[in-house]
């Protein structure tokens, strides 16, 4: 995979996926085509990877079993150090337009996806961004306090992203 600037940096992409066996061949195939791989299967887990790398790609299921997709796109997005990684929503049901416009993910694929399919979009979202490697690492208690405000914040961003 290669970046606009066109040099051979390997992009750092999470995958936030709670069905290991999906995480597994997604990491699998990206690893093949030159990208190093994260995976979280928790919401907490991807907060955690998010504030101690440098993500160049984030590609979330929006059913973790503690967070809400949405409600951590909307952190992201609501984060300066964070908000220019580019995510791509992994979901059984296609997202409601009003939920695209309201949190503003880069790209979605619904489950089942044909693997093609999602490597075409990845290399498009991290060719078209570029990757880069001078982004500030976010400290992990910047992102939240403690587990009982990273449940509240899920209340608050449901898995249907509705207030």
């Amino acid at each position: 995979m290669r970046n606009k600037t066109g040099n051979n940096h390997k992009p750092f992409i999470i995958v936030a996926e709670d069905d290991q066996t999906i995480s597994r061949l997604i990491r699998y195939n990206l690893e093949k085509l030159g990208a190093q791989v994260a995976e979280a299967q928790t919401g907490l887990d991807c907060i955690r990877l998010l504030s101690q790398t440098k993500a160049d790609l984030l590609l979330l299921d929006v059913g973790l079993p503690d967070f809400s997709g949405w409600g951590i796109l909307s952190l992201l997005r609501l984060t300066d150090s964070m908000s220019k990684v580019p995510v791509m929503i992994v979901s059984v049901n296609a997202p409601s337009s009003g939920l695209i416009e309201r949190f503003g993910p880069d790209d979605y694929i619904q489950k089942p996806f044909d693997m093609r399919d999602l490597i075409s979009r990845v290399s498009k979202l991290v060719s078209s961004r570029g990757v880069s490697t001078a982004r500030e690492m976010l400290p992990v208690s910047g992102w939240y306090q403690s587990w009982e405000k990273g449940q509240r914040l899920n209340k608050i961003f449901n898995t249907e992203g509705e207030r």
